[in-house]
């Protein structure tokens, strides 16, 4: 089995292209030519949801909001979260490929309030045509719960809206990660008009298992497989996602790139809502990486 870090992985070329977005070149009139300075453009903290606080703009710029239905719908049908990975691809659950019986259609960039239009936000709709979902995930279990959206046009970048890098590093160690979402703010209250990021720590996979016990339910009938999720909750107060972050992201703070997350999960599945001691469930990305290249970085 080759170690994924051993790869020249595509994932990692991107990711240091994408880490160039945060800057805007500023020309200083006073030094007579020269070079131009760069500038951060972002917010740069990373220190649904449950307990968790309002997102500021440029904090997620790859925060996608998913929507069922014709685009021309009065009535918008909101339902999970994903996060904008490329140019044209969105990376999902593949539980939400379908929700309210119908197929996703679309997905909202650049958005945080999904009711108000905030000077400072810029959302804008495309349309998502081709579904790529995990061809090991059946819907009667929780596993390989991974999907990728194609949009119809080239997402254009801006401070607001760009994408994040993937984690490659399949046994990563991280003391906090931040889940962000519109999901549900309690088990079956109204969902969050607001994007919401609540920060969790990683719960181990003796207690996960213990958590989610095989027999309880037959949708994990193969318990918890560490090698392809991640379990993270927060053990003291109850933050936790919620049905509707679902799809959203699962994020740490970049290691080496300034204001640049990596996303390390998908949210999966869950028991309650920020309920001590049952942590939520995520897709471990990594695991993914190479399926995930060779869908949206075909070589050419």
């Amino acid at each position: 089995m080759l170690h994924h870090h051993t790869l020249p992985l595509k994932v990692r070329i991107v990711c240091r292209q994408y880490s160039e977005l945060v800057y805007t070149n500023v020309r200083q009139p006073s030094s007579g030519g020269g070079q131009p300075s760069k500038i951060l453009n972002c917010y740069n903290v990373l220190t649904l949801i449950v307990g968790g606080m309002k997102a500021k703009p440029k904090e997620f710029p790859h925060m996608a909001l998913l929507g069922y239905g014709e685009i021309t719908d009065k009535q918008k049908l909101w339902g999970c979260g994903g996060s904008l990975i490329s140019n044209r691809w969105i990376l999902s659950a593949a539980h939400c490929a379908v929700n309210f019986g119908r197929k996703v259609s679309w997905a909202r960039l650049g958005d945080l309030n999904i009711y108000s239009e905030p000077d400072d936000a810029s959302p804008v709709d495309y349309k998502i045509v081709e579904h790529v979902v995990h061809p090991n995930y059946n819907s009667t279990y929780v596993y390989n719960d991974i999907a990728l959206f194609r949009l119809e046009e080239e997402v254009k970048f801006s401070a607001h809206v760009r994408p994040v890098c993937l984690n490659t590093v399949q046994n990563l160690g991280f003391k906090v990660a931040t889940a962000t979402g519109w999901g549900r703010t309690s088990t079956n209250g109204p969902i969050s008009p607001d994007l919401l990021k609540v920060d969790l720590s990683p719960i181990s996979i003796d207690h996960c298992k213990y958590s989610y016990p095989q027999s309880s339910n037959p949708r994990i009938n193969f318990g918890i497989m560490n090698d392809s999720m991640i379990c993270a909750g927060d053990i003291r107060n109850g933050s936790d996602t919620c049905t509707g972050d679902s799809g959203g992201p699962l994020q740490v703070k970049h290691p080496n790139y300034a204001c640049m997350s990596s996303q390390i999960g998908i949210t999966s599945f869950g028991k309650y809502c920020g309920s001590k001691d049952t942590p939520g469930v995520y897709t471990r990305v990594s695991n993914y990486v190479p399926w995930i290249e060779r869908i949206v970085w075909p070589k050419s």
